[in-house]
């Protein structure tokens, strides 16, 4: 490999391995953020959601007339469960994605070493892609039990469930590209055990 180009993907994989670690304390950072605003009224809790659209006057300079469907509510007397749920719906997505950006860095050192399509390369990105998911599903799946706590609490009915799994789409997807990237890795693993082969 051309030297310049070489320098170019240790420079590459230096800034990568850089970057995780970053987005591991922004991930920590802001998990914690998450959960001190969610307790931040003292014996409520507050959390932000969709809401039947409604006509409101926005205190914009004079005013002016506009339509609400999100809220930011603050509410006492949730059930346990739901409260619990809220927390979860925001710690374990933020591990999981701590996790991945881990395992995103080992790769990367991997590589530095000239590691490139073997199993344990394979499993990491494969490992990745899976606490993408998770982080995803979680994230939506708690958000819904939670916020049918607070709804409940407020004697009504949250019916935006759909809404929590469309916010995670990014995610999903982001966990279906490292998929492929699996199937790409287990080939060139394949590919390269053939041509040790015939040497």
């Amino acid at each position: 490999m051309d030297t310049k180009q070489a320098k170019s993907e240790r420079n590459d994989l230096n800034s990568a391995i850089v970057t995780g670690a970053l987005v591991v304390g922004w991930l920590l950072y802001d998990g914690i953020r998450r959960i001190a605003a969610l307790f931040a009224a003292p014996g409520a809790v507050t959390v932000s959601t969709p809401v039947p659209a409604q006509d409101v006057t926005i205190s914009v300079g004079a005013g002016a007339p506009a339509t609400v469907d999100a809220a930011t509510l603050t509410v006492a007397d949730v059930n346990m469960i739901s409260v619990i749920s809220l927390v979860l719906a925001v710690a374990l997505p933020a591990l999981c994605l701590i996790a991945v950006a881990v395992i995103g860095v080992l790769v990367c050192r991997r590589l530095l070493r000239g590691v490139v399509f073997d199993r344990v390369n394979t499993n990491l990105i494969f490992t990745m892609s899976m606490g993408m998911l998770a982080a995803g599903l979680i994230a939506s799946a708690f958000t819904i039990m939670g916020l049918n706590g607070v709804f409940a609490a407020l004697d009504g009915e949250f019916d935006d469930q759909w809404l929590m799994f469309a916010e995670q789409i990014p995610l999903l997807l982001a966990a279906l590209a490292l998929g492929v990237l699996v199937i790409v890795f287990r080939r060139g693993t394949a590919l390269q055990k053939e041509t040790e082969g015939l040497v």
